[in-house]
């Protein structure tokens, strides 16, 4: 029985459209390995704190220790002013690596009204109810 060879004849185009499957591929094996990392993704923490205080912000409220070493977060503070009313967006940084995640800082001022819950709401009826 003859046997047949098989040849495999590549142009340059298909080498080229080869390449780049396969860095695509490669790219997206990569942002499942390390999600916090992918670029094609972004993912917001929020975070409240008001004028003149810095927001205490943990990594362990944010990411899961089986998933990573928290003690490897930091946060980017750097453009962030505490003692001005605002938002802010903080980076956060893994190992030195900036990751696709922030954090938007909401400062608000101490004298706007907080909402009022409804045991205040109950509390405020009684005393109305009373006078």
């Amino acid at each position: 029985m003859k046997q047949r060879k098989f040849h495999l004849h590549l142009t340059l185009f298909g080498t080229i459209v080869l390449v780049l499957v396969l860095v695509l591929l490669f790219q997206t094996l990569k942002g499942r390995a390390e999600p916090i990392f992918d670029d094609n993704t972004m993912t917001t923490y929020y975070a409240k704190t008001v004028l003149g205080t810095a927001p205490d912000l943990q990594a362990e409220r944010y990411f899961n220790k089986d998933n990573y070493q928290l003690s490897g977060f930091t946060f980017d503070v750097s453009q962030c002013d505490w003692n001005k009313a605002g938002t802010y967006r903080v980076p956060v940084i893994y190992d030195g690596r900036k990751t696709n995640c922030v954090v938007q800082v909401e400062v608000r001022n101490t004298l706007e009204e907080i909402p009022e819950t409804a045991a205040s709401i109950n509390e405020n009826a009684v005393l109305t109810e009373k006078k």
